[in-house]
């Protein structure tokens, strides 16, 4: 047997218990730093959208119109697999400010409340 062989068959089959803890850490670690990231990104992006189109025109309400591209809030908790739309009809409740919205995206029409929808800066 040459010195190479003995080295290479003297390696473990599976990790030290030291390894494995510090494996599973960074995993945990991982996954909260992504949620973060998440967090983060709903918060000061989205959320400003929102309030970057009051301030375009504050003396006027901020009401989504025809045309208007949005992203559509849905259920899966990963933001970049929510669907974009185009605003094809507004609905207006008695108070007179848009309530709901009537939404084209490429799964069809959906009628979203306004809190469900995030407009574009376009």
């Amino acid at each position: 047997m040459t010195e190479l062989e003995c080295v290479l068959n003297s390696r473990p089959i599976t990790y030290e218990t030291n390894e494995l803890e510090t494996l599973t850490r960074r995993k945990l670690y991982q996954s909260r730093l992504l949620k973060q990231l998440w967090t983060k990104w709903k918060d000061q992006y989205l959320l400003q959208l929102r309030t970057a189109h009051n301030f375009t025109n504050p003396s006027s309400e901020r009401n989504l119109k025809s045309g208007d591209i949005v992203l559509v809030e849905g259920p899966k908790k990963s933001k970049l697999l929510w669907d974009m739309g185009v605003v094809e009809q507004v609905i207006v409740g008695r108070d007179g400010h848009v309530r709901a919205c009537i939404v084209r995206t490429p799964k069809g029409q959906l009628r979203r409340t306004v809190q469900l929808l995030y407009p574009f800066e376009i």
